[in-house]
């Protein structure tokens, strides 16, 4: 035992649920022999609450302050960095997660991506004096130090994602934790920034594993509903297959959200009843266009008839076996070839076809910003594609 102690704070400031990137570097500490406490929805607390509380829990061994950063704002979490240095000189920082660091927010290190072999490295450099980690560079931040995680120390095939919860975690039986089955996208579309597109190996962890963290948290805290992390769930059947099999092994009835790629379904219809069977009946799918043309033009060449045929039959599937469903779609405005009109006639088709369910628009964004860790194909080329770069002022500020 190192005798050390490491808090780390953790919220999400989109939606208010419980995400478990906090939780995984707490696990990963207590492996080192650390004790780890996760301060969650922190920015829910009075600055009374927050100093009482940490007062009561910053020791002499408490050497360690990390910061989730994934689903924080660049504002908050500089704030934060700020109170924590002020009030407990002389505690290192560390900010890390799946959001790319393009502000100095004060801390002493910067960690994208994943992880969890990172953070050895970077533990027994600061306090056991090992070798300074690879890749860690200064970058324009006020001389701060950041480590690409994803490029110097990749974590894609771990075998085990779980995660174990603590007493103190305070976990209430309705709460939507997150799992993660896999990771990386065997897809690369091109409006797409995620860092691990066109993943060819499977990198599903292990059915005995899987089971044993949703009987643990079964066991220890009522938990049945679950958020899926995995870029696409139904990107092989055989991860299908496992889950529908751990499910039925399990004594009681879990309930799962996850991104679907409909068009898979399509040409696979057989995973229909692998997804029912596995109780994965809150979808979000990435439809993103209705216009085949730029369907194409993003990798998405299944003709829209298709996909509004999947989308109806996946719909009456799960009710039909489960009597529960929830379809939601991520639709773009402004990829390549597609015209207003066709936007309306897409929208006109949900009002009169998907009103008891649920979709969101959102317009493309190209940023031609190049400080970020991975930037889509249309952010490297979107002259190429046809887009001009905007020049209005009045709209640019606005946006």
């Amino acid at each position: 035992n190192t005798g050390m102690h490491a808090i780390i704070f953790n919220d999400n400031l989109e939606i208010k649920r419980r995400t478990m990137g906090a939780y995984k570097i707490a696990n990963c500490l207590e492996r080192m022999g650390w004790r780890a406490t996760v301060i969650d929805w922190v920015s829910a607390w009075s600055q009374a609450q927050l100093e009482e509380y940490l007062d009561s829990v910053v020791q002499e061994d408490t050497c360690l302050f990390g910061i989730s950063y994934t689903w924080l704002t660049p504002e908050y979490a500089r704030e934060l960095v700020s109170k924590l240095q002020h009030r407990y000189p002389g505690i290192k920082t560390l900010v890390g997660g799946q959001q790319f660091v393009q502000h100095d927010l004060g801390a002493d290190l910067y960690m994208y991506g994943y992880a969890e072999l990172a953070l050895e490295s970077v533990i027994n450099y600061w306090f056991a004096g090992g070798d300074q980690p690879k890749g860690m560079r200064p970058i324009e931040l006020g001389g701060a130090q950041l480590i690409d995680c994803n490029a110097d120390y990749p974590a894609m095939d771990l075998g085990d994602y779980g995660v174990t919860y603590r007493p103190d975690d305070y976990i209430p039986s309705i709460e939507q934790l997150t799992v993660e089955l896999s990771r990386g996208c065997r897809f690369a579309c091109k409006y797409c920034n995620y860092a691990f597109l066109g993943v060819k190996q499977d990198t599903s962890t292990a059915h005995e594993l899987l089971r044993a963290e949703l009987q643990r948290n079964y066991r220890d805290w009522g938990t049945t509903n679950y958020i899926i992390a995995d870029d696409t769930l139904n990107d092989r059947d055989s991860k299908l297959e496992m889950l529908a099999e751990v499910v039925e092994s399990l004594d009681f009835e879990p309930n799962f959200a996850s991104f679907i790629r409909i068009d898979l379904t399509v040409s696979k219809p057989k995973q229909l009843k692998l997804l029912s069977r596995a109780r994965v009946w809150a979808h979000f799918y990435g439809v993103e266009t209705f216009d085949a043309g730029a369907g194409k033009a993003v990798s998405k060449g299944m003709s829209p008839e298709k996909i509004k045929q999947g989308l109806l039959d996946m719909r009456k599937h799960m009710l039909d076996e489960l009597g529960v469903y929830r379809g939601s779609l991520g639709m773009i405005a402004g990829l390549p070839g597609e015209t207003p009109e066709s936007w309306r006639a897409s929208e006109q088709w949900l009002l009169d076809n998907w009103a008891d369910q649920n979709w969101t628009w959102w317009p493309l964004e190209i940023s031609t910003e190049d400080n970020l860790a991975t930037v889509s194909e249309f952010s490297r080329e979107w002259a190429k594609n046809g887009y001009s770069e905007m020049q209005d002022e009045s709209r640019i500020n606005y946006i």
